[in-house]
């Protein structure tokens, strides 16, 4: 009777003991994991063409925009292609046959109203001459031109050995006017960043420098 007795005490104890085993090896629920949030910057492009300047010719370059946007630099970058317009009448510098980028700037600077989205950008492309007054010289022919830093841009593709370049360019005054840089503090020939002078041989362009890398 002993022995039997025994013998229930001890399977009456090791039931009580898996039971506590099993609770204390229950899975506690998972404590809900923290969404990362992206603290990269977003903007939206829109792209104006100008007298001549095709839309057919904007979605033309669209792929290596975003190509090179995206490989270059930090953040999401969409771009939107509004219907060519006229450049301003009184842009025009008829002694030299030139439209002053400034002017264009401030017409594109129209389109943003006040307290508007910082990540919302400008970009005027035309195939005429564009001019500003810079190298201390009045009207002096150049290849792009931008507020830095500032939501406009414009772009010139009159002087470019190879239109097909034209992203080169537009790279570097997006970045002059979005990240408020300035031109390559190395003088990097193949940096996109360096200065163009009114220049427009691209081909050697490559990269962007360490220095200038956003």
């Amino acid at each position: 009777m002993k022995a039997i007795k025994f013998f229930k005490t001890s399977i009456k104890f090791l039931f009580i003991c898996t039971l506590v085993l099993l609770a204390s090896c229950k899975k506690k629920p998972a404590a809900e994991e923290e969404v990362p949030t992206c603290s990269c910057p977003h903007c939206v492009i829109y792209i104006q063409p100008y007298e001549n300047f095709t839309k057919e010719e904007v979605n033309a370059i669209l792929p290596d925009l975003q190509k090179n946007f995206d490989k270059w630099l930090y953040g999401g970058w969409e771009f939107k292609v509004l219907d060519p317009k006229p450049l301003p009448a009184e842009s025009y510098v008829k002694n030299h046959d030139r439209y002053k980028a400034k002017v264009i700037l401030d017409s594109l600077n129209k389109y943003l109203i006040i307290g508007a989205d910082k990540n919302i950008l400008f970009f005027g492309l035309t195939h005429k001459d564009i001019c500003a007054n810079v190298h201390g010289i009045d009207n002096y022919g150049i290849i792009g031109y931008s507020y830095s830093p500032g939501q406009v841009c414009v772009v010139s593709d009159k002087r470019l050995k190879t239109k097909s370049m034209v992203w080169k360019p537009m790279l570097h005054e997006f970045i002059h006017a979005f990240y408020g840089a300035g031109h390559c503090p190395k003088d990097d020939k193949k940096c996109f960043m360096v200065d163009f002078k009114g220049k427009g041989n691209l081909e050697i362009q490559e990269w962007l420098c360490d220095a200038c890398k956003h």
